[in-house]
């Protein structure tokens, strides 16, 4: 019988790019949470408008240039050297609590497991290393290979070849709900991890046959053969 590849999303399904507010919050205060909430959507958006353009450039350098949309944003002045810290502590940020426990679950049980990122295979080695998660994938996939970001079709297209898997042997695992539509479309099944309740799925033909809260629980409903 031929194993399902399970294809999880880094930041905000196994990372908590949340967990930045704290390190902010020393010199920012009480603007700490408005920053980090602002630095994620603007790390989000510019990737979308450079993959839109054709401008590709590595996720971090997204990520650095979307620090400096949240700080003007929030009216806050902040030296190099200290916006050099946060992006060094990006690379150190925490896992949610239960996903170490859920992706030794699910290696146990047989499924293949591979991290899959905007990010570049660098970044997710020492992302997941210092989250102590690196051990439970078989292969990290980013899109650097093919210089787009997801959502764009190409990369899940990249996915299942690189992997050597059919599509419909090939699920993505994401607390993105852009991320989920834009596997459906490419035609690979998904699994919500539905972290954000304000969230929703825009396109309902682009449904994750898939839905939980937490990654802990998804064990249990691949086990139902959704």
């Amino acid at each position: 019988m031929t194993q399902t590849l399970l294809a999880f999303d880094v930041y905000g399904t196994l990372i908590n790019p949340g967990a930045m507010a704290d390190l902010l919050r020393p010199t920012l205060g009480d603007s700490a949470e408005a920053v980090a909430a602002q630095w994620r959507a603007s790390q989000l958006q510019l990737a979308f408008r450079r993959g839109l353009m054709g401008r590709y450039v590595e996720f971090s350098v997204c990520t650095r240039d979307a620090l400096d949309v949240a700080l003007a944003a929030q009216g806050v002045e902040v030296d190099a050297n200290t916006r050099d810290e946060w992006m060094d502590a990006y690379s150190r940020l925490p896992a949610f609590e239960e996903v170490d426990g859920a992706l030794a679950s699910l290696v146990a049980a047989g499924y293949r497991c591979v991290a899959f990122s905007n990010g570049t295979e660098r970044a997710m080695h020492e992302v997941l290393g210092n989250a102590g998660l690196d051990r439970h994938f078989e292969a990290l996939v980013s899109v650097d290979d093919v210089r787009r970001f997801k959502p764009d079709p190409v990369v899940y297209h990249h996915l299942t070849r690189r992997m050597n898997v059919a599509h419909d042997h090939a699920r993505l695992v994401s607390s993105n709900n852009w991320d989920i539509q834009g596997a459906r479309h490419a035609g690979l099944k998904a699994a919500w991890i539905h972290r954000d309740k304000t969230a929703l799925i825009e396109d309902p033909a682009l449904a994750p046959d898939i839905e939980v809260e937490r990654l802990d629980e998804l064990a249990r409903e691949l086990e139902k053969g959704t």
